[in-house]
């Protein structure tokens, strides 16, 4: 069997789902508002969930079955790994929301594989709270427009910067799931 590769995206069905039934619900009903709510609940669930694991397991990689929203590549990842994916990401979306609430063109290029782990350190729990704190105060400062501008996502299609930040929500959700997956993976012997 062929190893997945970086980028190598979703299954063809997933992706058009995304684009034709999830994106354009996201579009009509959330607001700058509810998806910092979500991603501020998505983070709690994340800690409670981290409590549950012992730190030496937070760095031990384990093959799960691949979960909606996330390519093959990256189903053999370590909780540490998805928190260090999780905050590259989030970073990145930050730069990519403050660009376009400025009307100005996002002219760096998004690629999957650049934001994938490369670490898999130790304190990456902390680093990816302390992250979501600064992308909390971020949003909860940052004027609430709907750029004209917009930039692509590599998969998907063109968002504005209310559509990152609701993006923010969603990818986090999906890699929520993954994390709870590699802790039951971790601890069904």
């Amino acid at each position: 069997m062929k190893q997945a590769m970086a980028g190598d995206g979703l299954p063809k069905f997933e992706q058009m789902f995304i684009k034709i039934v999830l994106i354009p619900i996201i579009r009509v009903f959330f607001t700058w508002n509810i998806s910092l709510f979500l991603i501020n609940r998505e983070t709690k669930i994340i800690k409670k969930l981290l409590s549950k694991v012992e730190k030496e397991d937070l760095q031990k990689r384990v093959i799960i079955q691949r979960i909606f929203g996330i390519e093959e590549h990256s189903s053999d990842y370590s909780v540490n790994m998805t928190l260090e994916h999780l905050r590259i990401t989030g970073s990145a979306i930050m730069l990519i929301i403050s660009t376009l609430s400025e009307e100005k063109e996002f002219p760096k290029e998004i690629t999957i594989e650049g934001v994938k782990p490369k670490e898999n350190g130790e304190d990456e729990a902390k680093k990816f709270f302390d992250f979501m704190e600064k992308y909390n105060i971020f949003i909860k400062n940052h004027k609430k427009n709907k750029s004209k501008m917009t930039k692509k996502h590599p998969w998907f299609v063109e968002f504005n910067n209310l559509e990152w930040a609701c993006f923010m929500f969603v990818h986090t959700f999906v890699h929520r799931r993954q994390i709870e997956k590699i802790i039951k993976a971790l601890y069904s012997d």
